[in-house]
Formats: C-alpha cells, sequence, structure tokens
C-alpha cells in the first residue's frame, strides 16, 4: 500500500509545481489581459490591434525576428560549412572558439559592443581620427545596432544544427551521385540540402523565437526602435499590468505557434539515412587562391569574436575617472576588483546571483529528475500533460515569463501560500527556474534514456533495498547528467538580465543589473570587473560541464 501512496504523493505534488507555476501564471496573464472595467472581454485587444503604435512595435517585432534569422542563418550556415563540410586545419580549436558566444550572458556582450562601436567607443574613435571625420561614421543604435548584437550571439543556433547534420551526411551517398554522373549542384540538392535542411528549420524557428523575446539589446541599444518586449517593460514600470498581459499574451502567442511549426516538423519530416555507411570526409578546396580566402574569412571572424571579450578583461582593469578625458584607456588599475571583493555594497550582487542561481539549479532538478522519469520510464496517462508542461517555459519568451510570475502572485493564491508574494526574494530565483526547466528536463532525459531497467531488475532481485539500488545502480549512472544540468542552469542564470529586470527587487539586485547601474554612473571599469568575473566563472564551469557529461558537448 504504501509504495503506492508515496510515488502517488510524489506525482501529485510535481503536477502542483508545473501547474502552479508554469500553467495557473500564463493563465493569470491571459485571464488579465480580458480584463475591462465592467467584467471581461477583448476591448484592451481591439485597443492594442487598432493603435498604430502598437501595430508599428508588433512589426518592429516581427520584422526583427525575421532580419535575425536571415542574417544569422547567413553567418551559420556558412561557417558550419567552411569549418565541417571543407577541411580546415585546427577544426577542433576553431569550433570552440565559434561556440563562445552562446555562453556568455547577452547583457555583458551588449556593454562590450557599445564600448567598441558606440558613439565613444574604440573603434568608433580610431576610425574618426584615422579617417579625419568630424563626426562618427555610423550609429550603432535602432535595429542596425540590434541586429549586429543578435547576429554575434544567436548564429551559433545554425552553426551548430548545420554542423551536426553535415557530420552525418553519408559519404557513401554522395560517392554514388558521383557515379551515376551527378554535377556537384545536383549533389548539393538531392544530397546535402535534405540533410541539412531539417536542422536550418530547426534553427530557423528558435532563432526567431529568441530574437523576438530578445530584451537586452533592444533596451540598451535600441533608442526609438521599440518592439514588444521592452514595451511591456514600460508598461510593468506604469504600472498599467493589463495593457502588458495584452502584449505578453500577443508575444507569446507569436513564439507558441514557431514553437508548434517546429514540433511538428521535427516529428514529421526529420530526414534521416536508412544506412549510415562511410563517414562524411570534408572536402579539400582545390584552388590555393579559395583555399587563402576561406582561411582570411576564419581568421576575421574569430578575431571579431574574441575581440568584445578582449575588450571587456581590458577594460576591467581602467580606472573609470581617468578614462573619462581620453579616447582610451590612460591608467589600470586592481581597484575595481578590490571593490568587488572588498565592498559590502559592491559585492552583494555577486553572492545574490551566486545564491539565486544555485537556489535555481537545485529546484530545477528536483523537479526534472521526478518529471523526466515519469515522461521516460512509466506509462502513465498523465505523462502527455507534464511533458506538454516542461516544455511549455521553452515557447514563452522570458519578459512574458517573468510578467507570469507578477500577475500570478499579486494577489493571493493556494500556489503563493495565500500571500502576495510581489517584491519578495523568491520571485526571482523561480523565474530563473521556469526559463531553464526545459533544457534541463532533455537533459536528465537523455540520462534516463541510459537507464537499463534490466540493471535495476537485476539489483533487487539479489537483495539490495531500493535506497542502495538507487545509490548504487541509479545515481552513478544518472550522475554526470545531473551534475551537467546543474551546471548549466547555474551557467544559464549568473549573468540573466531579462528576468532580473522586471523580478529583482533591493533585497537581490543581481550582477547584471549591477552591471548596468554601474555603466548608467560612469564606473566603466567597475561594469568590466563585473563582466570579467562572470566571463571567468562561465568559462570554467562550461569547461567542467563538458568534462562531466558528453550531453552538452
Amino acid at each position: 500500500m504504501t509504495s503506492r501512496i508515496v510515488p502517488g504523493f510524489g506525482f501529485l505534488a510535481l503536477l502542483w509545481v508545473l501547474v502552479g507555476y508554469i500553467l495557473y501564471p500564463a493563465l493569470t496573464t491571459l485571464w488579465k489581459s480580458l480584463s475591462v472595467d465592467h467584467g471581461t472581454g477583448i476591448g484592451r485587444y481591439v485597443e492594442f490591434f487598432t493603435s498604430s503604435s502598437s501595430l508599428q512595435v508588433l512589426q518592429n517585432t516581427l520584422l526583427l525576428g525575421v532580419l535575425t534569422v536571415v542574417l544569422c542563418a547567413s553567418v551559420g550556415i556558412g561557417l558550419a560549412f567552411l569549418v565541417h563540410y571543407f577541411e580546415c586545419p585546427h577544426r577542433e580549436l576553431l569550433d570552440k572558439l565559434l561556440l563562445l558566444p552562446v555562453m556568455m550572458p547577452g547583457i555583458i556582450i551588449v556593454f562590450a559592443f557599445v564600448q567598441l562601436y558606440g558613439e565613444s567607443g574604440l573603434v568608433t574613435k580610431t576610425l574618426e581620427s584615422l579617417l579625419g571625420l568630424e563626426k562618427t561614421p555610423y550609429s550603432f543604435s535602432g535595429l542596425p545596432g540590434i541586429l549586429f548584437v543578435h547576429v554575434y550571439t544567436q548564429y551559433v543556433y545554425f552553426y551548430l544544427t548545420v554542423s551536426l547534420a553535415i557530420k552525418q551526411i553519408d559519404a557513401s551517398v554522395i560517392e554514388s551521385a558521383r557515379v551515376l554522373g551527378a554535377s556537384r549542384a545536383k549533389v548539393f540538392r538531392s544530397v546535402i540540402l535534405p540533410f541539412t535542411t531539417p536542422a536550418i528549420i530547426t534553427a530557423a524557428a528558435v532563432t526567431f523565437m529568441t530574437g523576438i523575446g530578445s530584451f537586452a539589446a533592444p533596451s540598451i541599444i535600441g533608442g526609438g526602435y521599440k518592439v514588444l518586449t521592452t514595451q511591456i517593460l514600460l508598461s510593468k514600470a506604469n504600472n498599467y499590468m493589463e495593457t502588458a498581459a495584452v502584449q505578453v499574451v500577443v508575444l507569446t502567442t507569436i513564439s507558441m505557434g514557431f514553437f508548434m511549426v517546429l514540433r511538428w516538423y521535427e516529428k514529421k519530416k526529420l530526414f534521416i539515412s536508412s544506412v549510415k555507411g562511410v563517414p562524411f570526409q570534408p572536402i579539400r578546396i582545390r584552388t590555393r587562391r579559395l583555399r587563402w580566402c576561406a582561411s582570411g574569412i576564419k581568421l576575421v571572424l574569430v578575431l571579431l569574436i574574441l575581440l568584445p571579450f578582449v575588450t571587456i578583461i581590458v577594460l576591467s582593469f581602467v580606472d573609470s575617472g581617468s578614462w573619462m578625458v581620453s579616447i582610451y584607456p590612460q591608467r589600470f588599475t586592481l581597484e575595481n576588483f578590490a571593490a568587488i571583493f572588498s565592498k559590502a555594497r559592491k559585492f552583494a550582487p555577486f553572492m545574490n546571483s551566486i545564491n539565486m542561481s544555485i537556489m535555481a539549479a537545485l529546484f530545477c532538478l528536483v523537479v526534472a529528475v521526478p518529471a523526466s522519469w515519469i515522461i521516460e520510464k512509466t506509462r502513465n496517462r498523465l505523462r502527455g500533460l507534464v511533458d506538454f508542461l516542461v516544455v511549455l517555459p521553452w515557447a514563452m519568451p522570458a519578459s512574458a515569463i517573468a510578467i507570469n510570475i507578477i500577475t500570478a502572485n499579486s494577489t493571493p493564491s493556494v500556489f503563493s501560500f495565500n500571500m502576495v508574494l510581489v517584491g519578495a526574494y523568491v520571485l526571482l530565483p523561480l523565474g530563473y527556474f521556469i526559463k531553464s526547466l526545459p533544457i534541463v528536463v532533455r537533459i536528465t532525459h537523455i540520462s534516463f534514456q541510459g537507464l537499463n531497467s534490466t540493471l535495476l531488475e537485476a539489483s533487487k532481485s539479489l537483495g539490495a533495498s531500493g535506497c542502495r539500488t538507487f545509490c548504487k545502480v541509479t545515481l552513478p549512472i544518472l550522475y554526470p547528467g545531473l551534475l551537467a544540468g546543474f551546471l548549466y542552469v547555474f551557467v544559464r542564470s549568473i549573468g540573466e538580465y531579462t528576468v532580473s529586470a522586471f523580478l529583482y527587487t533591493a533585497s537581490n539586485k543581481p550582477i547584471s543589473i549591477a552591471m548596468v547601474n554601474a555603466i548608467f554612473e560612469y564606473d566603466i571599469g567597475l561594469a568590466m570587473a563585473y563582466g570579467t568575473v562572470l566571463i571567468a566563472l562561465t568559462v570554467c564551469l562550461s569547461i567542467l560541464i563538458s568534462r562531466v557529461s558528453p550531453v552538452l558537448r
């Protein structure tokens, strides 16, 4: 009897968490958006879709998403073929360098670009000086500036997926097509393209959802280019929560539409070779001139990728006061790092981020492990519901997740333990948890696929208790994936900016908000020191993730 009650209670507790902190907040926001003066209705949606300013913001958001996909596809697909389709010296090193942007918090990249290409940026002022210009040769703001940041941070989606697809190409199929007289163009259309199209479609959907949900770049360098994410924060700041709810529902609906198309395409249209024959061997570029050209392109791109990181690290040693009157830094010091680790007020954001990231990571594991077990190892009738709920946050922009949390916890409910939690410390790590849960579930899901039920049955048949079986058999198999999931959430959360901007309070101000505050206070050295600490921590943990688990390699 007890063996049935305990799992049953655990399943109900899991559903309570998933419904209470993912589904209920989303439904609360939807209900809020339908709130009008005398009850409920679609009046606020009519107002939104008949307002020229709102429609302009919606058009800007969609245009940003489309252009982000086009530009990231051009860069990411091109790099994938340069590195993995053609022969490439030092491929492994180059591959790791090209993945660097995905490891870094977006807010750090934005600030690095501002210091490089902004109106007073190092590159901008250098060009002015060399060319004798009286004004800046370009404007690093608005739509072009946002797209520049997006291409840098999001081309990785196309690069990763297309690179994996290229590695799976069956070389024997290509050879057979050539033997039958197919031209190189025909081989590309009939063999290469079918292998890479699913990867391109997947990357395009993910990039579009990420692009329309972007907040850091539009809020920092967007200028007059307004998008839904920045307008949501503006509505929230002015306490127009019904308007914010409408904007969130519109943005979430667009994102979920692409998410559903992605899920459908992955299930129905995935191209898989029926026989895996000869592993694909990269093709040698025959012309020396083309080889030099390809090498030059790769070198330039690597330098462009490394430049922001170098900028952040170098500027972290700058004396901000001495730099205000000159183009280039004149004095370097360790005082910025000393201030972070010796002054309580400046050290607090760092510790807040660490504490909240640990809380979010632990909570993710507590939820992801039983959810993955139910989805992978049971025939529970509600496992489809569990699968839907744990994946749902992936289709929600971070700003939507934050507003959902605010609307759900602005009034007492059974899920908030009959308290108003808006302004509470716990809401920010809760936002980190919801945002990261889908990926952690995926990681633990893969770990459970490697857990053979025969091993568990053999352990029990030899007299081992359930606890001993878990400690000696189950845990060693799951441990690499669980540790990778924990570290992933920690890395993803410690520099998170979007959810933080909506949910932070004076008691839990994270390091990303401290960076923004330092920039606006013209303490650039301190802001970059925060960024350098995050870079060092993120790189170390990313290396550890790749060592402990092959899941994220």
